[in-house]
């Protein structure tokens, strides 16, 4: 009896986090109508509620480091109008890293991402990983630069404890979901 009760407490304190979510996302829309445009998408081309979130998100943190926001949706449209030619993963991946390399400067031996039968084998390895809509340019945009801010602050941690390990160390991996 105890367990199912705090499987129902589980339940309804994630449906509570995505209403929240879905506010804040609705909020953002409404305030800025360059994300708004970008995010109904194209034809061929759609963002679910957690990739306009996330790159909502993203579009916040390039804003305070000077980028300007209409600068982060222009180039996410041009990539989507980019993957909106082609069904491969491979486009939307390579739209994705054009658009975000514009804005921001990436750890480029940080970023690997896979496709997502390897998440049970990285794992296993103890390595963390991020899913993400493979087939959604943005979605890319954001692995990386979320992949570039995480081997960043593990470069600063590492230099702080006066660690003389060399390179970066690969503990969050983007996992494609196709």
């Amino acid at each position: 009896m105890l367990g199912t009760m705090v499987l129902a407490v589980r339940a309804s304190a994630a449906e509570g986090l995505d209403e929240l979510r879905t506010a804040w996302v609705e909020e953002y829309r409404g305030r800025y109508g360059v994300a708004d445009r970008w995010a109904r998408g194209l034809r061929r081309v759609s963002h679910s509620m957690e990739t306009q979130e996330r790159v909502f998100r993203m579009a916040e943190q390039l804003t305070r480091r000077g980028v300007e926001r209409a600068d982060v949706f222009t180039a996410l449209e041009e990539a989507d109008r980019c993957a909106a030619l082609s069904p491969d993963p491979g486009v939307a991946a390579d739209a994705g890293q054009r658009a975000i390399s514009t804005l921001a400067p990436l750890v480029k031996d940080s970023v690997v991402i896979c496709a997502d039968e390897e998440q049970t084998s990285l794992r296993a390895l103890g390595i963390d990983t991020v899913s993400f809509d493979g087939y959604d340019p943005a979605a890319y945009a954001w692995v990386m630069f979320e992949l570039s801010l995480r081997a960043e602050a593990d470069r600063r941690a590492r230099r702080r404890r006066g660690s003389r390990e060399a390179g970066s160390s690969l503990a969050t991996v983007g996992l494609a979901q196709l």
